[in-house]
């Protein structure tokens, strides 16, 4: 039987399963079927959690049957109800037997006596793994205070969830900033604010907890990325305010009053100060090492005065070069987008680990973009220069926080696309035209009910390799200590 019969007997069985349920006549509709999440043509790993969805939003469903074909037509999967849930083992045994293929679904639905049936989607498997899981903040999605936040883990593969740590723990009003090396959970960075402020760091098997704020470094340890070696750990030291806008078009601002990037040498608890990046007339933050390691990216912005020059403010794209066998930086930065020219503002850049890609976020202006409307994700080709809309993985939202996984083929970024106010994960497959295919939402068990009623947002989401190693109880007694480790600075390093 070729493919075009099989689609028909599978296009009649549905049809035959519909006729069963006592409804009228099926009606076919030459459209994309109305689900939420949006999985229609979206490319997933191999190893993903199933793609579970339901109706839109508002749609008076009152039945739905979902039946998935392979490349030939013949039907693998079925679903029925009024949400398509699809077995964990089973449907994990398909993607592996269709790994680089499509699959092809087929919906129908059933509101009040009618049967309607869709133009079927396909969803490709890519072949290409992602990691074992994400790490994020789930924060309450409002601004005037911090209220209950948390660290989360999340298997990819499936739909567990694990709290790492929250703030009810450490009699804290904050915690932010965990960064695993390279997705290596072994080592990780997490800071504490509040009453009991520290910078939680954990290396070569050993736990720190430092007291980052001295007169030398002039404030505490944010934005952390670590050296590929996992010998340095680069900070930004940051005085950050907020201010309301009375315009419609932006009703938050969060900048910088100051900002200078740091370098920590955990072996020695000493801080690195480049010369370039301490400028009295530049402001420098969101540093992050080249994938080799001989390079250090940042965001720099001329100063203005503030809150007045907000509007102002637009970071550009720079580097640095960096020897780690010595410590040492060049004496002079690179402009790789220079902000002006392009007429936006750059924050956040994360290099692929392949060495391939950097990619960030780019708004009208700012530095802390997860309040613009305008913010997109791009990619800077670090072979050629080409800078460009990263694709798919882009909405008329915000795009803010974001990483790579380990094989650089995936990327998650926090979006408010879904609607406006809260952040949610999605995930996009790097092609090989070099920009994401369409996102799709960090797939839950029953996602209509799961988001619907999650009162919290997704926030500075990293790939993890692995089950992290956390030890929750040895970190709120070393927090909830009087005690911590000192740093020290090195001079200004050239």
């Amino acid at each position: 039987m070729n493919m075009t019969a099989n689609k028909l007997f599978a296009s009649i069985l549905l049809l035959g399963a519909i006729s069963c349920q006592g409804g009228r006549p099926e009606r076919t509709a030459d459209e994309l079927p109305p689900i939420w999440p949006d999985y229609t043509g979206v490319t997933v790993p191999v190893n993903i959690a199933p793609m579970n969805f339901g109706p839109a939003d508002g749609l008076p469903v009152r039945r739905m049957l979902v039946e998935v074909c392979d490349p030939s037509g013949k039907p693998v999967l079925r679903s029925r109800g009024t949400v398509a849930r699809f077995p964990l083992r089973r449907w994990h045994r398909i993607l592996n037997r269709h790994a680089g293929a499509d699959l092809t679904f087929q919906v129908a639905m059933r509101t009040q006596n009618r049967w309607t049936r869709y133009r079927p989607f396909t969803m490709h498997i890519s072949p290409d793994p992602i990691d074992f899981g994400l790490t994020y903040r789930l924060i309450p999605p409002g601004y005037q205070s911090f209220g209950h936040m948390g660290i989360y883990e999340r298997h990819l593969s499936d739909f567990r969830q694990r709290e790492l740590i929250d703030t009810r723990m450490l009699d804290s009003g904050c915690i932010n900033c965990h960064t695993q090396n390279r997705t290596d959970p072994a080592s990780f960075s997490l800071h504490v604010r509040g009453a009991h402020s520290a910078t939680i760091l954990r290396h070569d098997g050993q736990m720190e907890c430092l007291n980052t704020l001295t007169d030398s470094t002039g404030g505490f340890f944010v934005y952390p990325y670590w050296h590929p070696t996992g010998r340095y750990t680069a900070y930004s030291v940051n005085t950050t305010r907020q201010s309301f806008y009375s315009a419609a078009d932006h009703f938050l601002e969060v900048y910088d009053e100051k900002s200078d990037i740091i370098v920590y040498e955990p072996q020695t608890h000493t801080v690195l100060r480049p010369r370039e990046l301490s400028r009295k007339d530049r402001f420098e933050t969101w540093p992050a090492f080249s994938a080799d390691g001989n390079t250090l990216y940042y965001c720099s912005s001329l100063p203005g005065r503030l809150p007045r020059d907000a509007r102002q403010m637009q970071y550009s794209l720079c580097s640095l070069s960096f020897d780690p066998a010595t410590g040492t930086f060049g004496a002079k930065a690179d402009t790789l987008v220079d902000a002006r020219v392009k007429g936006m503002s750059l924050s956040q850049p994360r290099p692929s680990y392949d060495g391939k890609y950097l990619l960030v976020t780019a708004a009208d202006f700012g530095t802390f973009l997860i309040w613009h409307k305008e913010a997109d994700l791009w990619l800077y080709n670090l072979e050629n220069g080409d800078f460009y809309p990263a694709g798919g993985i882009n909405s008329g939202d915000t795009e803010s926080f974001h990483n790579w996984s380990s094989n650089s083929k995936w990327a998650v970024v926090a979006s408010r696309r879904d609607d406006g106010l809260y952040t949610r994960l999605y995930l996009a497959h790097m092609n090989e035209e070099g920009r994401f295919d369409k996102a799709f939402l960090l797939p839950q068990k029953n996602p209509g009910k799961y988001y619907s009623e999650m009162i919290y947002s997704y926030n500075t989401p990293d790939f993890t390799s692995e089950r992290v190693p956390f030890d929750r109880h040895a970190v709120r007694k070393a927090v909830l200590a009087k005690d911590r480790q000192g740093v020290k600075a090195n001079g200004m390093n050239p």
